[in-house]
């Protein structure tokens, strides 16, 4: 089916504002399906999905319109421990520069897609992704790093071009926007394990790996085009001193703040929107998805 590898795509997409095109787009599949098999059983299924679908869709979204409303923002340096509500800039992490994938745009977040369009003309997914560096989020009292993984994340910053058969499509987060985020707040204020530590250095090597021109200029000492064991080494060693030298910054900075995922399900937003707007929008998804549940309904009832 032609429509299976866009809606794959939409549903990758909009994964970080919980699937809302995808899931109107899988409704219209399965409604499509329903028309192409004929017969009563076939609508009783598609419809029952597309209720099922709409009134899950406008439950979740109506749940984070509500939390944006009623969670009262919190300033990072007195900041509850548990699930909060934080705005102030993004920032990068001092010395560690994150390109943007398609157009190396220095970001503190990305999500890209790639598409080709086949001979009939219709744009399939041939890439998708997004970052899961953290961050910095910083107001007037102090900063906390954002772990986005597993967060719902609107961007008012998206850019789209076309190269020969190829679409680009890219959303960023840049240091300097202003921040709102909901999530579970945690302040850790004991030293990194040397599990930890080990895991860091790691981290640390794979980003350089990313460059391998500049991993060569830094570590290549003989200057043969290849970094061999010794020098890998030593730049081990340089990414060892590197953490441990930000470990001991860090406990001399005080306590360190973390917002990150909820562990008992709740919503995980991230937005360079003012929360005003970001509530209306999920609202409007709200609303689009109670429509489709009752237009849904009906149509069942005619079926019962």
């Amino acid at each position: 089916m032609r429509l299976a590898p866009w809606l794959l795509g939409r549903l990758l997409a909009q994964r970080a504002w919980w699937g809302n095109t995808g899931l109107l787009a899988l409704d219209v599949a399965a409604l499509g399906l329903a028309h192409d098999a004929g017969g009563r059983p076939a609508w009783l299924a598609a419809l029952g999905f597309v209720c099922a679908s709409g009134l899950a869709a406008w439950a979740g979204n109506l749940r984070r319109a509500r939390l944006i409303d009623d969670v009262p923002t919190s300033r990072i340096a007195s900041a509850a421990q548990g699930y909060v509500e934080l705005q102030g800039q993004a920032r990068q992490f001092p010395d560690h520069l994150l390109p943007a994938r398609l157009s190396q745009t220095p970001c503190v977040w990305y999500r890209y897609q790639i598409e080709t369009r086949d001979a009939g003309g219709n744009w399939r997914v041939e890439e998708y992704g997004e970052a899961d560096d953290s961050f910095l989020l910083k107001d007037d009292s102090g900063q906390c790093i954002i772990d986005p993984d597993g967060a719902e994340i609107l961007t008012s910053r998206r850019r789209s071009w076309t190269e020969s058969d190829h679409r680009y499509t890219e959303w960023l987060l840049l240091p300097g926007d202003t921040l709102y985020a909901i999530g579970e707040f945690t302040t850790l204020a004991h030293p990194a394990s040397p599990a930890d530590l080990k895991a860091d250095v790691g981290i640390l090597l794979a980003h350089w790996k990313r460059d391998p021109a500049a991993l060569r200029q830094r570590f290549d000492a003989n200057g043969d085009g290849e970094i061999d064991l010794t020098e890998w080494e030593a730049a081990r060693t340089a990414a060892r001193q590197e953490v441990e030298a930000r470990e001991r910054a860090r406990l001399a900075a005080g306590p360190l703040h973390l917002l990150r995922k909820p562990r008992d399900g709740r919503p995980f937003l991230l937005s360079n929107l003012e929360p005003e707007r970001l509530g209306r929008r999920y609202r409007r998804w709200a609303f689009a998805h109670l429509a489709v549940f009752l237009a849904a309904c009906a149509g069942l009832a005619g079926y019962l």
